[in-house]
């Protein structure tokens, strides 16, 4: 009877010190998952934050483009116009079009011009110009946008001599990657030709 009395008493007692250690824990645990909280809180908040000022407009992008990429140069459609009547100087430059497929349908073309839309200008534009080509490397879109991002992506591949990299070149010898201000749109304004499924406008 009296063993019997003393297991009881023993087992009550560690049950009594479990549960203290469980309550003791949680009350423990409570500042740390508070601190863990507003960790959580402060890196959320600094994120988007951060996410928000790193935002940018596509307009407000290509600004940015014009006014920091030195690389890239720009002409205007008339520009353009005169560049493609050969010279004994310089030989006429190549000309991308990359605009979507549905919008070269729709309008043509610039005479001459390589049809390389946006999303595969990268991947494939090798296959037509080579980075060694001497010949300046002019693309184009509808308004002059699209055509700034496509030319910086030209420059990051290796296209026309970037500042300080022409060596003992002259600039009229030195290739240039060019973005034609107004494309498209400009150019059809200004009255000049068009190719359109294989036939150039009078």
């Amino acid at each position: 009877m009296l063993v019997n009395t003393l297991r009881l008493a023993l087992l009550s007692t560690t049950a009594s010190f479990a549960a203290v250690q469980q309550r003791t824990f949680v009350v423990a645990s409570l500042p740390d998952l508070l601190t863990l909280s507003l960790h959580q809180f402060h890196s959320a908040h600094e994120f988007t934050t951060r996410s928000a000022l790193n935002q940018k407009s596509f307009p407000a992008l290509v600004q940015e483009i014009k006014a920091t990429n030195k690389d890239i140069h720009y002409l205007s459609p008339k520009d353009l116009h005169s560049l493609q009547t050969p010279t004994s100087q310089k030989q006429p430059p190549h000309v991308i079009d990359v605009r979507e497929r549905h919008e070269v349908q729709a309008t043509g073309t610039i005479p001459g011009a390589i049809v390389l839309p946006r999303g595969i200008l990268e991947r494939d534009v090798s296959k037509f110009i080579k980075q060694s080509d001497p010949r300046d490397v002019i693309v184009y879109c509808a308004g002059g946008f699209r055509s700034v991002l496509a030319a910086e992506s030209l420059v990051r591949l290796g296209y026309g001599i970037a500042e300080g990299e022409a060596g003992d070149k002259s600039k009229e010898e030195c290739s240039k990657v060019w973005s034609l201000d107004g494309g498209m749109d400009g150019w059809i304004k200004n009255g000049f030709q068009v190719e359109k499924d294989g036939k150039v406008s009078k």
